[in-house]
């Protein structure tokens, strides 16, 4: 799909920006890549969703959107996740910021779109289950007749099932693992997973101990592992945080891991400057970085 010795780690930046929570998706020859983006806007640092698109992963677009939330009383948004709910794409992502005009807490948004660049306008997700509550980093997927959300309510990781995005949700609980953020669901072999960014901000990828067919087996995972990401000039304080999983072994037999590295953590309101560096394995075991 790439040329992959010409490419080089960061594969993106942008100038005063730092960039995290990376995901993408493919829509015809277009890759589409959606981020937080952390930068100075309405007087003061502010997290914002942003995408861009390639072909690539040498040049990319001018940002096709910048959302920050600011007309409905947000003080910005952050944390897009992509998946794919039979033909559609759902992205889900958070409000950002402890404080808001609006008064409320952080809630759960997602929008829709066919094409990865037209999109509906956000609408809450599970608010039947997290309004009022601090609820962040939200990922769903679909199985055969329902969908699974998880998400991190306050710091708990929690775990819901609908048979509709827009509700109404059933909480299941807390799932196996221990404390995680920015979760994504995915199968693998035919096997469910869950990748994760951990205590240390590493990614680690766990596998359901059932099949799936019961909620309650969305609860229990086997131990995580670690997934090694080599330290480059880029990412030599944090390798890989927030990282993306993307399954793309009948285009090219790989595995692709989008993540956010950085060298230190001061700036941009304690983020630090990351950039989005890219992976790729045969086997989920060893990784390797464009050289």
């Amino acid at each position: 799909m790439f040329d992959w010795a010409k490419l080089q780690n960061p594969i993106y930046s942008h100038p005063g920006w730092s960039v995290k929570d990376a995901c993408w998706g493919w829509h015809g020859d277009w890759l589409y890549l959606f981020f937080s983006a952390f930068f100075v806007s309405r007087g003061q640092e502010r997290s914002h969703v942003v995408s861009v698109k390639t072909q690539d992963l040498l040049t990319f677009s001018d940002p096709l959107f910048i959302w920050d939330g600011a007309a409905e009383g947000w003080s910005g948004l952050c944390s897009p996740n992509l998946s794919l709910v039979e033909k559609t794409h759902v992205l889900t992502f958070n409000s950002w910021g402890e404080e808001h005009p609006n008064g409320q807490t952080n809630q759960l948004f997602y929008a829709t779109s066919t094409d990865l660049e037209s999109w509906t306008s956000p609408q809450p997700l599970a608010k039947n289950l997290t309004q009022g509550q601090r609820a962040i980093d939200a990922a769903l997927t679909k199985t055969d007749d329902k969908l699974y959300l998880v998400w991190k309510e306050q710091q708990t990781p929690q775990l819901a099932v609908a048979h509709q995005l827009d509700g109404p949700w059933n909480r299941l609980g807390t799932p196996s693992g221990g404390w995680f953020e920015n979760a994504q669901l995915l199968q693998i072999n035919g096997h469910w997973h869950l990748l994760m960014t951990g205590p240390d901000h590493a990614p680690y990828l766990m596998q359901m101990t059932g099949n799936g067919e019961q909620d309650q087996d969305w609860l229990t995972w086997a131990p995580p592992r670690r997934l090694e990401i080599p330290e480059e000039s880029f990412n030599t304080d944090e390798p890989a945080n927030a990282a993306f999983l993307a399954d793309w072994r009948l285009l090219d037999g790989y595995f692709y891991l989008l993540y956010a590295g950085r060298t230190e953590g001061k700036t941009h309101a304690g983020r630090g400057n990351n950039k989005l560096g890219v992976a790729r394995s045969k086997n989920l075991q060893s990784w390797h970085v464009p050289r």
